[in-house]
């Protein structure tokens, strides 16, 4: 057997799958990487890099649905035998494990299970089949002649990949804004995050969540600027006004009032409870400063505009960026 080592990423099937291919292809080059990607299925195998670095590095892109770490075999019959030398790292006696199989092949899929569970069984003895509790998935993908299998190692975030459609976030560094820009991109969205400079604790916040956000998902398509020198509510509400792309805007109830005073700012997150927000945040990776901004405080100086994008970044190069 001459295996290639591969990572399979599963499209959600939502937005394109050549949506999601050009991220992946975009973020291995800014990487550096020595990798290539190719569709199988509803899936992207990329060759050539340590499968788990590529699962560390893709695990929260929008439009990913599971990662597994594998091979690519030349033919659909080597599946079965690298199915076995992947049971002997990942599955341990006693160990209950499912196998699923997905694709059109010359020979039936439930064939190519068969064979990868039996190989499976030969190479752990005491491994148990548990297709409703299993401890290790097998993942097997064919299309046509050729064919991928893998142990499933992470789940992605769900969504859709980056399509082609922008909007723009208002985002304050706070809770409900920042899971604004985070939904926008897990809907396919590209973002540009918009923020009214209240203080520079603020805008550190939203530079990390401008950090996070450019190390989940497509760095090309992130942008964020930042307004100064008017009110918060007078540069938002001015910016909203003037934007050809839709606008969001992160609200609960005790802050209902600031969307009054925005009538062109769409608010999707306005009825999602307390609860849900905090645990989403949470996931998010980001702490908020529980700095209230001052929506009426008057800025100095002309009004100006500082922006950074399309590249992914630490807190401190987007600070240090901002032009």
């Amino acid at each position: 057997m001459c295996a290639k080592s591969t990572t399979i990423l599963r499209w959600t099937g939502r937005g394109g799958l050549a949506d999601l291919q050009s991220s992946i292809e975009f973020v291995i080059a800014d990487n550096r990487l020595k990798a290539t990607v190719s569709s199988m299925g509803g899936c992207l195998a990329v060759q050539g890099p340590e499968p788990l670095g590529v699962a560390a590095l893709f695990g929260r892109m929008p439009g990913v649905a599971w990662i597994a770490a594998g091979v690519t075999g030349r033919t659909i019959g080597e599946l079965p035998e690298a199915s076995g030398v992947l049971a002997k790292k990942y599955v341990r006696k006693s160990d209950r494990f499912s196998v699923e199989v997905e694709g059109i092949g010359k020979s039936p899929s439930s064939d190519l299970g068969g064979a990868v569970t039996s190989r499976i069984l030969d190479a752990v003895k005491g491994s148990r089949v548990s297709a409703s509790s299993p401890k290790v998935r097998f993942r097997a993908v064919i299309d046509g002649d050729a064919g991928v299998v893998g142990v499933e190692v992470k789940q992605g975030p769900g969504g859709v990949p980056t399509g082609k459609t922008s909007v723009a976030c208002l985002v304050s560094g706070g809770i409900h804004s920042s899971l604004t820009a985070w939904r926008a991109m897990l809907l396919g969205f590209r973002v540009r995050l918009v923020h009214a400079k209240y203080s520079d604790v603020a805008l550190r916040a939203v530079a990390r969540l401008y950090s996070e956000l450019s190390f989940r998902a497509d760095p090309r398509w992130l942008s964020l600027e930042v307004l100064e020198g008017d009110s918060v509510v007078g540069a938002l509400a001015d910016y909203a006004d003037r934007s050809k792309e839709p606008v969001f805007g992160g609200f609960t109830p005790p802050h209902e009032e600031h969307l009054r005073r925005l009538p062109k700012v769409r608010a999707p997150l306005y009825l999602t409870p307390e609860e849900r927000f905090l645990a989403e945040f949470e996931e998010l990776g980001i702490r908020e400063d529980g700095m209230a901004e001052d929506w009426d405080r008057k800025g100095h100086g002309e009004p100006k505009v500082r922006r950074y994008g399309g590249k992914a970044a630490d807190v401190s190069a987007v600070l240090d960026g901002l032009s």
